[in-house]
């Protein structure tokens, strides 16, 4: 290949263009005006300190507990209204069903059973099957004795409400009695289920009796509970807790469970639990709405529906977790006296009420109205600690005394219109000891609420109280009468709370005295149109909004302005593919130094992309798609600890999938409910930007170089392709193993150098296109000569 050392009067001299490293991309500007080290796109890939562009780790696959218990529906198979033809045979415990003559139905599912007589335990109603050909199914869920009498009916197509089939909500989970506990917990239609991050196993936990979610909703842990909110309805809480059963046994002339625990369950008598994946013969344990009676710290029992005298087995996925239960609703009644004995011991007082229950909860605050005999003073305030039915704990610093009765305290009464209980909110943020929710509904009965009609109010709890909201002194109105609305709240620091509207941003200032609480505009010009793209990132807080992503920053004395250009303005191409019509559901994440924001491209409903800002190279990274257009993302989290913390993306099919998990250059996914596993290749890709050799005369393009390394746990290979600008043409320069001989080893690096074959062009793009493995791009460049001095027309 001609490099000259020196050159004759006549000579076209060979120039240099190219990059020794790379930060990002930008599609804003044309690439003929983009700086060294900047891409014109980039496809899944990543962008190190080191300036090299490797393909992203890949997706790996954690959990999918759709595809657990019973299973849902599933089209397309025949829905067979009356198939009366069916013979039904008990074998061996398990129930027959022959002469099916149904169609192209599942492996599993569910199907409706009549008719059935002889059987203990009665057969007929909706139950579980397996195909075992294309005429016959087996129920054997139960252990079945006696001889069955028909014909039967069955129905098939008939949707299983206990059955995971769609998923609603998701939040990050620790269990703080318990360390190194991490999980996800999603909201399903008939039950949650919790993810451990680490094991990838799955628990159940129930929903209160006759409640099931329909529709989409929002999560979220504080105060040691998990809240699922749903807009307009009722919100379901949980004191969480989760442990392994390692013991169970029945004690048959009770019709008692007794359980063992591995470690402290922390549940007390009365709490309602589910009971998963105990192994059994005849009863089944298994089931929530499970009330415990607590007998030691590892043990408690329970009832069964059933006589049954048998050992249980136990796994490592028998495990108890708390039920789901509705806040309080209804009409709030303002607290009366409480008429108490009190012993005081080191510090800790504890009153007991007697037979009276109290109404109060872990850090509500009491006032002493009558001390009584005791060492109180009337008059001094306490925050509750511990509580239950006919007891509650508050410190105190008084002398020690025993069984001091008729201590009279009183709790805190409201200030404004009266309290409230929860109104039925979309969603919460947690924020100066609060709960902080937009204020659409008026609780006017147990369960049972009424639109206000305004939708740019929040209201926010008791300190310490999730079941108290004063009307008056907790609730915050802006810009009344307008056009907006509230999209979102982000808790910031030096008890600010930002309030996003979806036309402007506000502030609220000093929460913890709520008489002594302050608002003001922040802007009126830009809003935030998707609650969860909403991130903090120092004393930045990021947001998608109608310009693209924005940014607020706190500046001198923690002064909060807005920037005037959007963070997003070098990807403009790819914000405006962001379809409008579902942007209210992208969601976004800080992690590893970078911003991360899944959204809607193009036609897709769902969010189908993840763009990625880096915060060490102030650039944005990539645009990462899984090659599946079924694959989309419901929700983003940050959980888990040491090795297992990242960013786990969650999806309405109940997949559980970890970003950046995997070295061998693909992803692992679920695209369906229910379905198997998928691995695809990643389809990394980059394009340069223009090489012009720093003139817009027209050049000769003669050759390239380019500096590759493999990673250390897959084989490389990539397309090479070029495209030149007027005149314009594109051009295939092979493959990287054409010009290696074979793929590029694992953790081996190369310069490869080919022709170009003298193409003409003003400038000169490359786009490698990834098709093995996760290839480093350290280098490109391109070499050509100023020569093509023809007055015609280029294009």
């Amino acid at each position: 290949m001609p490099e000259y050392r020196t050159y004759a009067g006549l000579d076209d001299r060979i120039s240099k263009d190219g990059d020794v490293g790379f930060l990002g991309f930008n599609n804003r500007m044309r690439p003929d005006q983009l700086p060294a080290g900047l891409l014109a796109d980039a496809q899944n890939l990543r962008t190190d300190r080191r300036g090299e562009a490797q393909v992203r780790k890949g997706i790996d696959l954690i959990s999918n507990p759709l595809s657990t218990g019973a299973s849902a529906l599933v089209l397309p198979f025949t829905l067979v209204a009356d198939d009366t033809s069916v013979t039904a045979t008990q074998t061996g415990g398990a129930v027959v069903l022959t002469n099916v003559t149904a169609t192209n139905f599942p492996s599993s599912g569910t199907v409706n059973v009549s008719g059935v007589s002889g059987l203990t335990p009665a057969v007929n109603g909706n139950r579980a099957f397996t195909k075992d050909s294309s005429t016959q199914i087996t129920i054997s869920d139960q252990v079945y004795s006696g001889t069955a009498s028909g014909p039967a009916t069955v129905k098939f197509g008939i949707l299983n409400d206990d059955a995971v089939n769609a998923i609603y909500g998701s939040c990050a989970f620790s269990d703080p009695n318990a360390s190194a506990s991490q999980y996800i917990i999603f909201a399903a239609n008939a039950k949650a289920v919790a993810v451990n991050t680490v094991t990838g196993e799955t628990t159940d936990i129930g929903y209160p009796t006759g409640v099931t979610i329909s529709s989409a909703g929002s999560m979220l842990q504080a105060f040691n509970k998990v809240f699922i909110f749903r807009d307009g309805a009722t919100a379901l809480e949980n004191n969480l807790r989760i442990s392994t059963i390692s013991a169970a046994t029945v004690t048959g002339s009770s019709n008692t469970a007794n359980i063992t625990t591995s470690t402290n369950h922390n549940l007390v008598t009365g709490d309602l639990v589910t009971i998963n994946n105990l192994g059994f013969s005849t009863t089944d344990p298994n089931g929530s709405a499970k009330s415990i009676t607590k007998t030691g710290d590892t043990t408690f029992t329970y009832s069964l529906t059933a006589s049954g005298d048998e050992p249980y087995t136990v796994s490592s996925t028998s495990i108890v977790a708390t039920d789901f239960t509705k806040v309080a609703s209804g009409t709030y009644t303002q607290p009366i006296q409480i008429t108490s004995t009190v012993t005081t011991a080191a510090g800790k007082m504890t009153v007991n009420t007697g037979s009276d229950a109290h109404n109060l909860s872990t850090g509500n605050e009491v006032i002493v109205e009558d001390k009584a005999g005791s060492n109180l003073i009337v008059g001094e305030r306490y925050i509750v600690t511990v509580v239950d039915s006919t007891n509650f704990t508050i410190f105190v610093q008084h002398a020690n005394e025993s069984n001091t009765p008729n201590v009279i305290f009183q709790q805190q009464v409201s200030v404004g219109l009266g309290f409230s209980h929860m109104p039925a909110p979309p969603y919460a943020v947690y924020h100066q000891r609060r709960l902080v929710m937009p204020f659409k509904f008026s609780v006017t009965g147990t369960d049972t609420f009424t639109s206000r009609g305004i939708l740019d109010e929040v209201i926010a709890s008791d300190i310490l109280d999730t079941d108290t909201y004063d009307q008056i002194y907790a609730q915050y109105r802006f810009n009344a009468g307008e056009a907006d609305f509230n999209v979102g709240l982000h808790s910031f620091s030096e008890d600010n709370l930002m309030v996003f509207n979806r036309n402007s941003i506000h502030l609220i200032t000093n929460t913890t005295s709520l008489q002594g609480a302050s608002t003001r505009l922040l802007t009126n010009e830009v809003g935030c149109v998707a609650r969860q793209s909403i991130v903090q990132v120092g004393n930045q807080v990021i947001f998608l909004s109608d310009n693209g992503v924005y940014s607020t920053q706190f500046f001198d004395e923690y002064n909060l302005r807005g920037t005037e250009t959007p963070l997003s303005e070098p990807i403009n191409v790819t914000i405006q593919r962001i379809n409008r019509a579902y942007w209210q559901n992208s969601v976004g994440v800080y992690f590893d130094n970078r911003y991360f924001l899944a959204v809607p491209l193009d036609t897709a409903t769902k969010n189908n992309a993840i763009i990625i800002y880096n915060f060490l190279n102030k650039q944005w990274e990539s645009i990462d798609q899984v090659a599946d257009t079924d694959f989309h993302i419901s929700n983003l989290l940050v959980v888990g600890e040491g090795a297992e913390r990242g960013v786990y993306a969650v999806n309405d099919i109940g997949g559980v999938q970890k970003l950046g998990e995997r070295v061998d250059g693909v992803d692992r996914v679920i695209t369906q409910i229910g379905g198997a596993e998928k691995t695809i290749n990643i389809p990394g890709s980059l394009t340069t930007r223009q090489y012009t050799l720093g003139s817009l005369e027209r050049k000769n393009w003669k050759q390239f170089e380019m500096h590759i390394e493999s990673d250390t746990s897959a084989v490389s290979n990539f397309d090479i392709s070029v495209e030149t600008e007027n005149p314009d043409a594109n051009l295939s320069l092979g493959t990287l193993s054409d010009f290696v001989g074979s793929t590029l080893a694992e953790d081996e690096d190369v310069s490869i150098r080919g022709r170009i074959g003298n193409r003409r062009g003003y400038g000169i793009q490359f786009t490698l296109n990834n098709t093995l493995g996760r290839p480093k791009i350290r280098a490109i460049e391109a070499d050509g000569s100023i020569s093509f001095r023809s007055t015609n027309k280029a294009e």
